[in-house]
């Protein structure tokens, strides 16, 4: 099994890091809120939990037709969706 890519695994630009305009859910302390912005921007909305903070990303980026990233670390991102039209 191949594990994720991470920042610390780039070598260079490529598809597993956030881009700007993407949407990134995050977690930026020990407690159960998440935060949902676009990046490279500051949050745009504190959400209650992870349930309601990875919907409300996904609307957002459907909308932005960007891509929806995941981030306990500000290190470590994952990929949840990819709503971006297919680049020529």
């Amino acid at each position: 099994m191949t594990r994720p890519k991470t920042l610390t695994d780039m070598t260079g630009p490529g598809e597993m890091l956030p881009r700007d305009g993407d949407v990134l859910v995050s977690n930026p302390s020990a407690t159960v809120e998440h935060v949902v912005s676009i990046v490279p921007a500051a949050p745009d909305m504190m959400c209650a939990n992870h349930d309601t903070a990875v919907s409300k990303a996904h609307e957002l980026a459907k909308n932005r037709h960007v891509d929806v990233w995941l981030t306990e670390d500000n290190r470590h991102f994952l990929k949840l969706a990819s709503y971006r039209s297919e680049e020529p």
